[in-house]
């Protein structure tokens, strides 16, 4: 049986995407595809709920900065990924649980994997592939940053250890606050305009072998990977961490996708 609070969250989540999807797009509105997998196999209610409520911010932010979303699940999309992405300006790829290390070549060796779901992984891969090839902005966050990476033909560290500086509990759900340095001259130091940033942080595994084109534009102290970037001109964009986090600010989190936004606008 879900929780009450899941079911209430997914609610208010879905109201915040039809009401954008049921807005005309005129006047110049920027069409934003969100895509991420809300309830991925095997994982608690409680993580279920956290995610839905890390996506109703996504799309509150979205609003905020004057932009239209489309939500679709990676888990059971409408239509294949090509025709998703019609009429659409850019692409942000949610949070969420691990990606099956069949996609970047490897086999499971870390028994503390969960959320398996290859058809996810397809589904996503496949849509960052597509608006590569449109040369449409892409903005990724935890999960999404990752999937940049395995779509660029890098690779993860499947289990970063214990009691390291960037997860408070075995599934992501408890996150906790750590420092990222950012690179100067990076696409997110121009949106920030700051060396440093105080980020939410909830994961267990990291960028590996960096994906050819991108660049690393965020580390934290233990030497993570925690950003990374295209290199050439394409608005490419990937943060480990969570903005949309409720305990972090929300202005950060209205800066980066204000950056997101103009580049879909140009």
């Amino acid at each position: 049986m879900l929780d009450v609070n899941y079911l209430r969250t997914r609610k208010l989540m879905s109201n915040l995407f039809n009401s954008a999807s049921d807005r005309p797009s005129c006047g110049g509105a920027v069409n934003i595809l969100v895509v991420g997998s809300l309830t991925p196999p095997g994982v608690s209610d409680d993580l279920k709920s956290i995610l839905v409520g890390l996506s109703a911010n996504v799309t509150a932010a979205l609003h905020r900065a004057g932009a239209q979303a489309r939500f679709v699940e990676a888990s059971n999309p409408e239509r294949d990924a090509s025709a998703v992405l019609a009429d659409m300006h850019g692409l942000l790829i949610l949070g969420g649980a691990d990606a099956d290390p069949a996609c970047y070549g490897q086999k499971a060796e870390a028994d503390t994997m969960y959320g398996i779901n290859p058809a996810a992984d397809d589904f996503e891969l496949q849509l960052i592939g597509d608006a590569r090839a449109q040369a449409l902005p892409i903005l990724g966050i935890c999960r999404g940053m990752q999937l940049l990476n395995i779509a660029h033909g890098g690779d993860l560290i499947q289990e970063i250890g214990p009691g390291t500086m960037h997860n408070g509990a075995s599934d992501n759900a408890l996150m906790v606050c750590h420092e990222v340095s950012l690179e100067p001259g990076s696409r997110l130091a121009a949106i920030y305009e700051e060396r440093a940033l105080t980020i939410r942080s909830g994961h267990h595994q990291a960028v590996g072998r960096l994906g050819e084109g991108l660049v690393v534009t965020a580390s934290a102290a233990d030497g993570i990977v925690e950003a990374v970037e295209s290199r050439d001109a394409a608005w490419v964009v990937g943060v480990q961490w969570h903005p949309e986090d409720p305990a972090a600010p929300v202005r950060d989190l209205d800066r980066l996708v204000a950056g997101f936004i103009q580049a879909c606008s140009s």
